[in-house]
């Protein structure tokens, strides 16, 4: 078991807990903290891991270091904004006696629903209404996943170089050659950003992430978890075309913006009947332009392509 934490001493107890109290407990749980400062390594104490201390070189490179730490077959990971449902790991192990099953992934519920900000992103993010049946997957994140070790050294572990994404990129390379399951009983509940300002920050990350998978393994719609791309061309576009003739090409532009702005703002209210759209209201149309982040992105990996070629 591997557990990721930085200054999360208000919530890696929860986590935890969680963990040591399932109905079939890991053999061993390992702790990469990225230099805490708010009492998490007080708490971490409390707690029968190994604690592996991780400088601040980024998600990938703690997730290895948590990897190269832990000695069973079977590696499974957490983060400490999450908690387990008791049977999270009864519920997987079964699945890895398939030989042909290298992962498992499971449903990921938000627990801090008073959050409006949250709802918000785990709307956006389809885990609000998650799957209840059987599938194969592409890609899975590290909040609910549980990988075979061979597997992930076979693959080469995750790409310390992705600003994020790094979970993504390593269950694509997984899922190319092996079989991942999604298991509806495998149940994670995670928190979720709870300001804007952590959100949009996680947000740019993601993007450049994303720019940098693309680089790597060619455009793949999967890679992206929010679809704002094309409108951040499109806005972009319909902006500069107002400086020039004909005037019906910025006027079919930002209608097909706010048209399908419209549309996909009454969708949302439907699905969720939730007044966390006003969220979307006020922040998609910035984020599309964010969203151009992955333009860097894909520029930092071309530039890490070129050099190590």
């Amino acid at each position: 078991m591997i557990l990721l934490t930085k200054n999360s001493a208000a919530t890696v107890c929860k986590s935890l807990e969680s963990i040591f109290k399932q109905t079939r407990k890991p053999d061993a749980v390992v702790v990469v903290d990225g230099s805490s400062t708010d009492g998490t390594l007080d708490v971490l104490r409390r707690y029968p891991v190994k604690l592996v201390a991780e400088p601040g070189f980024g998600f990938g490179h703690a997730r290895n270091l948590g990897v190269n730490e832990s000695t069973g077959d079977i590696v499974f990971f957490t983060d400490s904004d999450c908690y387990a449902e008791p049977q999270w790991i009864e519920k997987i192990l079964p699945h890895f006696a398939d030989p042909r099953i290298a992962g498992v992934t499971g449903q990921t519920r938000l627990w801090n629903t008073e959050c409006g900000v949250a709802r918000f992103l785990a709307c956006v993010g389809n885990r609000m209404e998650m799957p209840k049946q059987h599938a194969y997957v592409e890609i899975a994140p590290t909040m609910n996943l549980a990988l075979r070790r061979e597997v992930i050294l076979e693959v080469g572990g995750f790409d310390e170089t992705l600003y994020r994404g790094e979970d993504t990129e390593l269950t694509y390379k997984v899922a190319q050659r092996h079989k991942i399951l999604y298991e509806p009983e495998a149940i994670i509940w995670f928190k979720g950003s709870t300001t804007l300002r952590a959100a949009t920050r996680k947000c740019i990350h993601h993007f450049i992430g994303v720019g940098q998978q693309f680089a790597k393994h060619g455009f793949n719609p999967s890679f992206f978890r929010f679809n704002l791309l094309v409108r951040g061309f499109i806005l972009v576009l319909a902006t500069a075309s107002l400086f020039f003739p004909p005037w019906y090409v910025p006027a079919i532009l930002f209608g097909w913006l706010l048209a399908e702005f419209a549309y996909k703002t009454v969708k949302m209210y439907m699905r969720y009947h939730d007044r966390c759209v006003v969220y979307y209201l006020a922040f998609f149309t910035f984020w599309s332009l964010v969203s151009l982040a992955v333009l860097y992105g894909l520029y930092l990996g071309l530039k890490h392509k070129k050099k190590t070629s």
